[in-house]
């Protein structure tokens, strides 16, 4: 790494810490409307007192230590791996750490998302959903959550396609727990784990809804399996709207309360669809 791309990567790192901390206290340091990350980054750093970016520059050798000792890619929007979809979002990460493969990212991708405590029927259907449209060439994306996350990754991992999960910890840390072999096998398998998460950081309660644009973003349609009426899934499903994503529901074997987020989504709009011909023609139209 050239002194050059060393400074690059402080300069986007300084910024990412600074954020994080921010939201952690739910305030927020990106408000400008239609800012590039450039741009948002610049101001974020001119707005710091000089004392605070001491502070935060001061544990960057240890971060760039730990990522190293534990084998992760670290990307910022100006560098040539940075996801190209996630360029596009309203506040693209400045910091993202990868483990695996970045060519996981090269198929076009449909994010799956829904309730951790759907039944097993409507699992059922999602894993047979994510392995046809993996065979008929998408990737898939989820945040290997329990439920619904999980089935996603496991139809994709069943047709031999790498699937790319986007967690809400740091990548030396798998949530929930009984997910570590899953998340091992998606990189054994060709697949990637992305997080904005630094290593050490743990299942924190607003990591999720932070992390699912993330998920949205590296989609061209986001599905919404089935899942609660102004469940987490909702609010995931008003982010891909907001970016600007197809909107599809997803409720195949779906029982009960399984069925109302879906139902709620449809009567404000989104598309239902039961096979990946049905998201071809969504996105084709």
């Amino acid at each position: 790494m050239t002194e050059t791309t060393k400074d690059d990567l402080r300069l986007w790192a300084i910024a990412h810490l600074a954020e994080l901390e921010s939201l952690k206290k739910k305030r927020r340091l990106r408000e400008e409307a239609g800012e590039d990350a450039v741009t948002a980054r610049d101001r974020i750093l001119s707005s710091l007192p000089s004392g605070e970016i001491a502070r935060l520059d001061a544990g960057l050798p240890s971060l760039l230590d730990k990522a190293e000792r534990l084998g992760l890619k670290m990307m910022h929007p100006g560098d040539p791996e940075f996801p190209v979809m996630l360029g596009t979002l309203v506040s693209p990460p400045f910091l993202l750490f990868a483990r695996g493969d970045l060519g996981a990212l090269d198929r076009p991708s449909v994010a799956i998302v829904g309730a951790r405590e759907a039944g097993e029927e409507a699992l059922l259907e999602v894993t047979a959903l994510a392995c046809e449209l993996s065979e008929a060439g998408f990737g898939i994306v989820s945040g290997l959550a329990r439920g619904v996350d999980g089935a996603a990754h496991r139809g994709a991992l069943q047709a031999g396609v790498p699937t790319v999960a986007v967690v809400g910890t740091g990548l030396d840390r798998v949530y929930p727990p009984e997910h570590r072999d899953l998340a091992r096998e998606i990189v054994a398998k060709g697949g990637l784990l992305l997080s904005e998460f630094l290593p050490g950081e743990g299942p924190d309660g607003w990591h999720f809804p932070h992390r699912n644009r993330l998920v949205v973003g590296l989609s061209l349609a986001v599905i919404a399996g089935p899942h609660r009426r102004r469940s987490g899934t909702y609010v995931t499903a008003r982010i891909a709207l907001e970016e600007g994503r197809e909107l599809l529901v997803f409720d195949r074997g779906a029982r009960g309360w399984e069925g109302s987020g879906p139902t709620l989504l449809e009567e404000e709009g989104a598309r239902r669809i039961a096979s990946a011909e049905d998201v071809v023609a969504a996105l084709l139209s």
